[in-house]
């Protein structure tokens, strides 16, 4: 056969062979099997990384309720920006419920995260920390609480606080013989009256969260940029709870989902729904609730002793409790008016958040755990694991009633076998493919 016929051929072997790797987005509530997982993760078109980036971490000082607090944001910006519509696209995430920004950048396999991941293919990534839960102490100025025993550990929320807290600030609960579960833990820890780790913790509200993301993304991402950038928040698990209303203020392009959270109005009707009315009324305010091996054993399951004890080792660095984050999350209202009616009766709230009177304060600290109307705007992704351990597939059916009125529009897509964490390499890398062949295809756009 001729070469130039030889070579028409091997092209044309070429085409067909991409085409048959080729794949399109799945159905609304469709269910990706492996085989399908394992076709995107060999398409010809999967995105490769393209740029080397820059790792930056700054650090915002605010007042909230009369109490000082450092809010925390690491920015990964590429070298060559990915473009969408002429924008270059960024993607907040929001950190999970034991976890901090740096957890983004390394997983407890001690390999890349998914912030890095999406850096290296263009995309700039803004992790955030919620207040209290970045160690200031640390020697290397890395934020890790690798080093600091667990059962010691309470929210540092200023950067200037000289040391950590002691046993003489705080009350400890336990209950050993209590099984580790995604909305319960063992272990409790409550800040004595009168100190002044109770003063912050009291103040550290939804309102209080919620300023400091969006101090941070203001930093990552100033206004006078926004309209040349494309941005997509993720929160991962808890992280939900808290871009979503901050949606009224400082709206994003999108949605994406992995693991992610709802509104504490989509979890109480998740739970009204099975019968369960108590959430509203547990006793969550002023509450820390540490998130030990057991905790993380629950979601480390399929992992030999042996490595999930060294992964575990690498987990420490994050601050591995959860403090003020599951009141607003389970719509919980007595937590929640009970923080209000404290913080309205201390001395140390300053007179102007009393101006609009105690009705309305008490609405500011319930806002948080509604759809906010600004999501009328805006689409959401929503996709996760079949096997997830916190957010499984029934709790995200649910979720679904309350949150699709509430959008602009709504998918949910589910990835069989996949569970909640993002810790494995091809984990990481099948969700990128999926979020990113969304943004291609213009599924965000408005």
């Amino acid at each position: 056969m001729h070469r130039s016929l030889i070579r028409a051929a091997a092209l044309v072997l070429t085409v067909a062979c991409a085409a048959a790797q080729a794949w399109t987005l799945p159905d609304d509530g469709a269910t990706l099997d492996r085989a399908a997982a394992q076709q995107i993760l060999a398409a010809p078109d999967a995105p490769q990384p393209t740029s080397g980036f820059r790792q930056q971490v700054e650090m915002i000082d605010f007042d909230s309720h009369g109490q000082r607090y450092t809010q925390v944001v690491v920015t990964l910006v590429p070298d060559k920006p990915r473009l969408r519509n002429g924008k270059r696209i960024v993607v907040v995430g929001a950190e999970p419920g034991s976890e901090y920004a740096m957890d983004f950048i390394e997983t407890p396999e001690g390999k890349e995260g998914p912030g890095v991941w999406l850096a290296r293919r263009g995309i700039t990534f803004v992790a955030l920390t919620r207040v209290g839960r970045w160690n200031f102490l640390a020697a290397d100025g890395s934020g890790s609480w690798a080093g600091v025993p667990i059962s010691q550990r309470m929210p540092i929320f200023d950067r200037r606080q000289p040391a950590h807290w002691t046993p003489a600030d705080y009350a400890v609960e336990a209950d050993p013989g209590k099984a580790a579960s995604s909305g319960d833990s063992a272990v409790y820890r409550f800040p004595k009256p009168g100190s002044a780790l109770h003063a912050q913790m009291l103040a550290a509200t939804p309102m209080t969260y919620l300023l400091g993301y969006r101090l941070a993304i203001e930093r990552a991402v100033p206004p006078a940029q926004r309209a040349g950038v494309y941005m997509l928040y993720w929160g991962m698990s808890t992280g939900g709870a808290f871009l979503y209303p901050l949606a009224q203020d400082l709206p994003p392009d999108g949605y994406l989902g992995w693991g992610t959270s709802s509104t504490g109005l989509a979890y109480l009707y998740r739970k009204a729904t099975q019968g369960d009315f108590s959430g509203p009324y547990a006793r969550t305010a002023l509450r820390l609730r540490e998130r030990g091996k057991d905790d993380f054993t629950l979601y480390t399951k399929e992992l030999d002793p042996a490595t999930r004890d060294l992964w575990w080792q690498q987990a420490l660095k994050g601050p591995r409790f959860k403090s003020g984050e599951d009141a607003p999350m389970q719509f919980n209202v007595a937590a929640l008016t009970e923080t209000a009616m404290l913080l309205w009766m201390s001395p140390t709230l300053p007179a102007a958040e009393k101006a609009d009177g105690l009705g309305a304060f008490i609405q500011r600290m319930l806002s948080a755990s509604f759809p906010p109307p600004a999501l009328k705007r805006i689409a959401v992704l929503e996709i996760n694991g079949t096997r997830d351990e916190a957010i499984p597939p029934k709790t995200v059916d649910a979720h679904r009633v309350v949150m699709e009125p509430a959008a602009r529009k709504y998918r949910v897509l589910r990835v069989q076998d996949m569970q909640h964490y993002l810790y494995r390499q091809d984990s990481i890398a099948l969700v990128g493919n999926l979020w990113l062949r969304f943004i291609d295809d213009g599924w965000f756009d408005r």
